[in-house]
């Protein structure tokens, strides 16, 4: 068994809450520093930029899980990760298709920027807005990833657009974990019921990329090896260590 240094709540410059410098040759730095080599992409609503990600961030030893985080139309944010990249744009392509706000101003909401295979800027995506939501419910956009080999984790469920704050007690849907920041977060999720755990920055800004989120015990860097480790309790929060 070897242990990862991993982050698996990301955002690149497609994202438009995120700083215009997210992009691969900063994420190579940021992380190579850190000691990181296993992240997921996550995205709002869209992985155009997966594919660029996980190719750049090979030559640099990084892993990318293929993964992305969506709005519910009751404004709740949810992680999904997949086992291959066909099934992710697949999915994203579903959703892209139910984001409500369709035309918006990048000048007020942020660009939405999408990537050459050079990981150069190469379009800038004026529509949808993905920053809103799309039209489906949070128990919709769980069987809609059903449907694929998936991993379904409500993120930062205490904070803006989680799943505690938008509901207050939790629903019942089976999830595959749940994401918190903290200690006290931890052991709040844990009182509600929840039991298996992601550790994720939510790192929308270069600096946030230096943060060792977690550290997953494993065999490999995949998706069935971390959906392992998830379900055996093997993804540890770097307060433990």
């Amino acid at each position: 068994m070897a242990l990862f240094n991993a982050s698996f709540h990301n955002h690149s410059v497609l994202s438009p809450c995120a700083d215009i410098t997210m992009t691969p040759e900063v994420y190579a730095q940021k992380l190579t520093y850190a000691g990181i080599d296993w992240i997921a992409l996550t995205d709002h609503n869209s992985c155009r930029n997966v594919r660029i990600f996980e190719r750049l961030l090979s030559e640099h030893g990084i892993q990318v899980l293929a993964g992305i985080e969506v709005q519910t139309k009751e404004e709740i944010h949810i992680l999904f990760y997949f086992s291959s990249f066909k099934e992710l744009e697949e999915f994203s392509m579903y959703i892209e298709e139910r984001v409500i706000i369709k035309d918006y101003d990048p000048e007020k909401l942020g660009y939405q920027i999408e990537l050459n295979e050079e990981g150069e800027f190469n379009n800038i995506l004026s529509y949808p807005y993905l920053g809103s939501a799309c039209d489906l419910s949070l128990e919709d956009a769980v069987r809609a990833a059903r449907k694929y080999d998936s991993l379904c984790v409500p993120a930062h469920i205490f904070r803006s657009f989680g799943l505690i704050t938008q509901l207050g007690i939790p629903p019942e849907i089976e999830f595959d974990g749940v994401e918190v920041k903290n200690p006290r977060e931890y052991e709040t999720a844990k009182k509600l019921g929840f039991s298996r755990f992601l550790f994720g920055m939510d790192a929308h800004t270069p600096d946030e990329l230096e943060g060792i989120a977690c550290t997953v015990e494993t065999e490999k860097r995949d998706f069935e090896h971390l959906k392992t480790a998830l379900y055996k309790g093997k993804v540890f929060p770097l307060w433990q260590h």
